[in-house]
Order: structure tokens, then C-alpha cells, then sequence
């Protein structure tokens, strides 16, 4: 039997690309996912998907820059499973690209509302979750190669990146008291 077995993930900007591939392989493991997404067409074709792939699913719309969402999503999890024991960060954008001459702070604000703050907030409001039933768990932050070295003419989202990195690192150190990995 797995490890991932009846235990439930919650996955940001899981409608698509890496955050449903990430869905499809936890589901594999039979665990619940909660699948959360800022676009309700895409995150209602990839529920579906999961369903009729027999996976246990909840879809819920979440913009991951707004904490009060994150805590929606987090009290529907709860409502439909019972417990958390894994929250999947992977929502993210590129923010504002371009030479440094042309960054605009819409495209920056953009980038550090959905690539950090989503990631803090997820954390924040997930991490209490997996504490309370004391079976530990897993906090996942997808970040980039961008967050391990520059890219040109991509500050907003390097610099995003490197801040997933450098929280991740510190967040392991922080949790793995409390079995959370």
C-alpha cells in the first residue's frame, strides 16, 4: 500500500500543466486531491478527468493571492475529507518581462502576489492543517531552474523563484520536528 494512500493533497494552479500532472500521479497513489484553480473552465475539464479516472476529487476556485480564499478551499477540504496532509504550491506566473529600462510595478506586484505571497498563504493556512492530526505530511513548492540562477530579461519571476527556493529551504527546516516533509 502506499503512503499516499486515503491522505489528502491540496493542488494550486492544478487545472493544468504540471499542477494536473502532479494531481494525476497523487491520484494514481489513491490519495484525495483538491484541486484548486483560478480558471473555473479548465479546473471543471480536469475534475472531470480525474473522476472518470477514479480519483477522489473536490475542485474549488482559488486566486492564490488572496489568503481568504486559501482558507475557503482549506475548510472545504475539510468538509469533504477530513483531514489535509499535503499542500502542493504550484500556482505561478511570469510577471513582468523585459529589460530592466521597461519593468512596469503591475507586473512585479502580479508576480509576487501569485508566485510568493500564494505560496506563503498556502503554507500558512495549509501547514496548521497537516500539524493538527499529528501524521505529518508534505509541503511541496514548485519553483524553476529561474529560482537557482538569473534569467535575463525575467526579473520579477527569478526573483519570485528565488524566494520559493530560499522559503522552502527554510520551511524543511522548520516542519521536519513535526514529520512534515
Amino acid at each position: 500500500m502506499s503512503q499516499f494512500s486515503g491522505k489528502t493533497a491540496v493542488i494550486s494552479g492544478g487545472a493544468e500543466g504540471i499542477g494536473l500532472s502532479i494531481a494525476k500521479a497523487l491520484g494514481e497513489q489513491k490519495m484525495n486531491i483538491v484541486l484548486a484553480d483560478i480558471d473555473q473552465e479548465n479546473l471543471l475539464n480536469a475534475s472531470a478527468e480525474l473522476e472518470a479516472a477514479g480519483v477522489s476529487v473536490l475542485a474549488v476556485a482559488l486566486d492564490v493571492a488572496d489568503e481568504a480564499q486559501w482558507q475557503e478551499v482549506a475548510d472545504q477540504a475539510i468538509a469533504r475529507f477530513g483531514k489535509v496532509h499535503m499542500v502542493v504550491n504550484n500556482a505561478g506566473v511570469g510577471g513582468d518581462s523585459g529589460p530592466i529600462e521597461i519593468q512596469e510595478k503591475r507586473g512585479w506586484q502580479w508576480a509576487l502576489d501569485v508566485n510568493l505571497m500564494g505560496v506563503v498563504y498556502g503554507a500558512k493556512v495549509m501547514v496548521p492543517l497537516i500539524k493538527q492530526h499529528g501524521e505529518g505530511g508534505w509541503v511541496v513548492n514548485v519553483a524553476s531552474m529561474a529560482g537557482m540562477g538569473g534569467v535575463p530579461f525575467s526579473g520579477a519571476y527569478t526573483a519570485t523563484k528565488a524566494a520559493v527556493v530560499a522559503l522552502s529551504e527554510s520551511w524543511a527546516a522548520e516542519l521536519t520536528k513535526k514529520g512534515i516533509h
